[in-house]
C-alpha cells in the first residue's frame, strides 16, 4: 500500500509542494477558533463572533472560483502574492480593529475582507498533482490532500488552544496570520508551482477564450460535493445534540470521525480498487447514509462513537475522488478555477447543513437532523448510480 505514496513522493518537486501545502491548510484548521475566541474576548457577545466567523466564511466560499479563474489566466505565482498580502493586511486591520475595540461592523468587514482574500492553495496543489499521468501517483496525491483536510482540523484547534491557554486570544489569529503567509510564500516557491507558468503558456491563452466556465460533469460533481457536504454540516449538529442528550461532551464523537476519515483516506490512496471512480464515490455515499441513519436511533457512547468512527472512513476517500473526478474532465486551463469551485462547494454546503439541522433539532428529535443528512448522502449517491448520469462521468 505504501508504494503508491513512495512512488508519487519520489517525483521531482512533490514532497515540497506536499508539505507546503500542508501548512497552508492549517489556516482552515485555526481561522475560525482564533476569530471565535478572540472576539469573543474583546466584546463578550456570541452574536458578534458568530457574524466574525460567519462573514470570514462565507467570504471564502464565494471568492474562492475568483481566485482559480486568477490562477488559470494569471498564473499562479502572481494570484499567491496578491492573495496573501492582502489576506495579510485584512488580519492585520482585524488585529488593530480589536485591539482599539472597534464597532462591530468593523471586526465583521475585516475578517470578510480576510475570507475574501484566501489564496487557493488547494486549487493550485491540485492543479500540480493533476500534471503527473500516472493514476498511482495522482490517486495517492489526491488522497494525501484529502488526508490533510481532515488532519488541520484536529491540529489547527490544538495550537490555536494552546495559544490561547499561554496569552491573550487575539494573539491566536496573529499566529494564524502568520502561518498562514509562511505557508502560502512556501508553496509560491516551490519549483513544481512555478513551473505551471511556463506550461503551454501560448496554446493555453488560446483554450481560455474557448472554454471558461464549467461542463455539465463538473457540475454533477460540484453538486455531489454540495449534498456531501450538507450531510457533515447536518451530522456534526447532530452529533453534539446527541452528545448533549447522553450529558458527555462532543469531543470523542468529533474525534471519532476525524479518526475514521484520516484512516480511510490514507488507505484508499494506497488501494487500486477495481470500480470505476463514480461508482467507488456512490457506494462511499451510501454506506456513509446508511451509518447515519444508525446514529439517528440514538444509539449509547460506544455504538455511537463506533458509528461514527464508521462513518468517517465511509467518507474520507470522498475528497480525493472527487478532485480525481475533476481532474479528468477538466482541461488544464480552466482547473485551478474547477478545483477552486470544490472549496466553495464544501462551504456553502456545510452552512447549509449545520443551518436546517440545527433549526430542526431545535423543533424536534435528533432523527430529523440526521435524517436531513442522510436524505443529502443518498441523492448525491443515487446521482452517481443511475447508468445515465454516471456514464458522463466515467
Amino acid at each position: 500500500m505504501l508504494a503508491s505514496y513512495r512512488s508519487a513522493l519520489a517525483i521531482p518537486g512533490v514532497a515540497r509542494v506536499v508539505a507546503a501545502v500542508l501548512v497552508c491548510y492549517l489556516l482552515a484548521g485555526m481561522v475560525n477558533l482564533s476569530l471565535l475566541t478572540s472576539t469573543m474576548h474583546s466584546t463578550g457577545s456570541y452574536s458578534i463572533a458568530g457574524a466574525v466567523v460567519g462573514a470570514y466564511s462565507v467570504a471564502v466560499a464565494l471568492t474562492a472560483p475568483v481566485w482559480g479563474r486568477a490562477v488559470d489566466h494569471r498564473g499562479p505565482l502572481w494570484t499567491l502574492g496578491v492573495a496573501s498580502a492582502a489576506q495579510s493586511t485584512a488580519f492585520a486591520g482585524y488585529i488593530t480593529a480589536t485591539l482599539v475595540d472597534a464597532p462591530a461592523f468593523v471586526l465583521i468587514a475585516t475578517a470578510a475582507a480576510a475570507g475574501s482574500c484566501t489564496p487557493p492553495a488547494s486549487a493550485i496543489a491540485k492543479k500540480v498533482f493533476a500534471m503527473y499521468d500516472d493514476p498511482a501517483s495522482r490517486r495517492a496525491l489526491f488522497s494525501i490532500s484529502g488526508l490533510f483536510a481532515e488532519m488541520v482540523f484536529v491540529v489547527g484547534p490544538l495550537i490555536v488552544g494552546g495559544v490561547v491557554a499561554v496569552t491573550r486570544p487575539i494573539l491566536a489569529v496573529a499566529v494564524t496570520a502568520v502561518v498562514a503567509l509562511a505557508g502560502f510564500w512556501w508553496l509560491r516557491a516551490a519549483p513544481a508551482v512555478r513551473s505551471l507558468e511556463a506550461i503551454n503558456r501560448d496554446s493555453l491563452r488560446a483554450e481560455r477564450a474557448r472554454r471558461t466556465t464549467l461542463d455539465s460533469r463538473q457540475l454533477h460533481v460540484l453538486a455531489v460535493v454540495v449534498l456531501g457536504a450538507v450531510a457533515i454540516g447536518a451530522l456534526q449538529v447532530s452529533v453534539v445534540a446527541h452528545a448533549a442528550h447522553l450529558s458527555i461532551n462532543p469531543g470523542p464523537f468529533i474525534a471519532a470521525i476525524a479518526c475514521g476519515g484520516v484512516l480511510a483516506s490514507f488507505t484508499y490512496g494506497g488501494l487500486a480498487l477495481p470500480r470505476s471512480l463514480p461508482a467507488q464515490l456512490s457506494i462511499a455515499l451510501a454506506l456513509y447514509g446508511v451509518l447515519i441513519v444508525a446514529i439517528g436511533t440514538g444509539p449509547g457512547v460506544a455504538i455511537s462513537i463506533a458509528l461514527l468512527f464508521l462513518a468517517g472512513a465511509a467518507t474520507g476517500p470522498a475528497d480525493a475522488i472527487e478532485a480525481l473526478l475533476i481532474a479528468n474532465h477538466t482541461p488544464p486551463q480552466a482547473q485551478s478555477q474547477a478545483f477552486a469551485a470544490l472549496t466553495t462547494a464544501n462551504w456553502l454546503g456545510f452552512a447549509a447543513g449545520s443551518a436546517g439541522a440545527g433549526a430542526a433539532i431545535d423543533r424536534g428529535p435528533l432523527w430529523i437532523g440526521t435524517g436531513i443528512a442522510a436524505t443529502a448522502t443518498i441523492i448525491a449517491s443515487l446521482s452517481l448510480a443511475m447508468p445515465r448520469w454516471r456514464s458522463r462521468l466515467q
